[in-house]
Parts: structure tokens; sequence; C-alpha cells
């Protein structure tokens, strides 16, 4: 949310647009990077979550400025956010598998 505030210049509409967008881009990450095996509903459970969400900003113009979402202002600056929240968890998740793998990998 702080680097929302500093990404946009006190306009209230796209810093909860911003910060909404990146909090649910930011869970299904976390969510992603939660799965050790994937099937085929959890695939359509992400996708579907994203439509979803893609659907409910048309139909919430009170919260969205579609104009805005719709700019390349807004995607780069939603990815930097989701960037500084993901990577790092990512990143910390990567190296404590290759550090302590489970066991269910040592033995194949």
């Amino acid at each position: 949310m702080i680097m929302s505030l500093l990404l946009f210049e006190n306009e209230f509409l796209n810093i909860v647009a911003i910060s909404f967008t990146a909090l649910v881009l930011n869970e299904l990450i976390m969510v992603a990077l939660e799965i050790t095996t994937w099937h085929l509903y959890m695939v359509i459970a992400e996708i579907v979550t994203l439509l979803f969400y893609a659907i409910s900003i048309a139909f919430l113009p009170e919260y969205f400025d579609l104009s805005f979402v719709l700019s390349l202002r807004f995607a780069w600056k939603v990815a930097l956010i989701v960037c500084v929240s993901s990577v790092p968890l990512g990143t910390i998740k990567i190296i404590r598998s290759r550090v302590r793998p489970a066991t269910y990998s040592k033995l194949t």
C-alpha cells in the first residue's frame, strides 16, 4: 500500500485500483507457488478467478476508472508492485527447496 501511495499522485480511485489489483495478482501467485502437483481444476480455478476479477472491473466503475486501468501506466505500476511483493518470497522458496529439499525428493 505504501508503494501505491508513492506511485500515484493523490488520486484515490487509482490507489484503490492499483492496490486491489496487486493484491489479487499477488494472492494468485502465492497460491501458484504453494501448489506442488498441478491438476486441471487448479489451473481452471486460477484462470476463472482472474477472469472474474477482470469482469468485475467493468461492472464496478465507482471503484475502477476503466480508462486508467486499461492504460500502460497502470500496467507497469501493477507489475512493479507485484514484483516487489512476490519475487522475494518466490526466491526464498526456491533457495529453501535447494538448501533443504523435501524427503520425497531425496529418495528419487
